[in-house]
């Protein structure tokens, strides 16, 4: 299906939903509960207090073992921390969730990023956040800040038929 100026209709938008493409990513912000608990436990640090540790109590000199309460101590402490600034990104991230204004039926509706989908037209002001690859319709001194994908601190000016990449933003114009 080709997209007009007009947008995709509510009836296109649903087929590609159905069709599963959308924008929708799955990737974890951050990593899983699990996975601090076993980034924090299972260090090469804790694995040597944990083989001294054994030999102590094999030994028999219990008292000399004390200093395994730095194993649990270097643990917790990492896990309590990560814990607490994985909730605190996890917040962030729902925050800033980032959101388009796209054409669909031929007007201008504001939605989530992940509920863009193929082919739709998307609106360009200052300061969006481009959310997909595309190609520009339409350009009015449209300029694109690119410097996180390609380290060019210059803004880059965008014309008709120029394409532009996701995680860029408007620097100036529209399109």
């Amino acid at each position: 299906m080709e997209t007009t100026l007009q947008g995709l209709s509510s009836s296109d938008v649903a087929e590609r939903r159905a069709d599963g493409r959308t924008n929708d990513v799955t990737d974890p912000t951050s990593r899983t509960i699990g996975q601090i608990f076993k980034a924090n436990v299972f260090t090469p640090f804790n694995f040597l207090l944990g083989i001294l540790l054994v030999i102590v109590f094999a030994i028999g000199e219990y008292k000399d073992g004390l200093f395994g309460f730095v194993l649990i101590a270097n643990a917790s402490i990492g896990i309590f921390q990560e814990v607490r600034s994985k909730r605190s990104l996890d917040a962030l991230a729902v925050l800033n969730a980032p959101h388009s204004t796209v054409r669909r039926d031929g007007g201008d509706v504001t939605v989530a990023s992940k509920d863009v989908v193929l082919d739709e037209i998307i609106i360009l002001i200052v300061g969006d956040q481009i959310v997909v690859d595309g190609e520009i319709l339409e350009s009015t001194n449209l300029e694109i800040d690119e410097s996180l994908l390609t380290g060019e601190a210059d803004p880059v000016d965008k014309a008709t038929a120029d394409n532009v990449m996701s995680g860029s933003f408007v620097v100036a114009g529209s399109g």
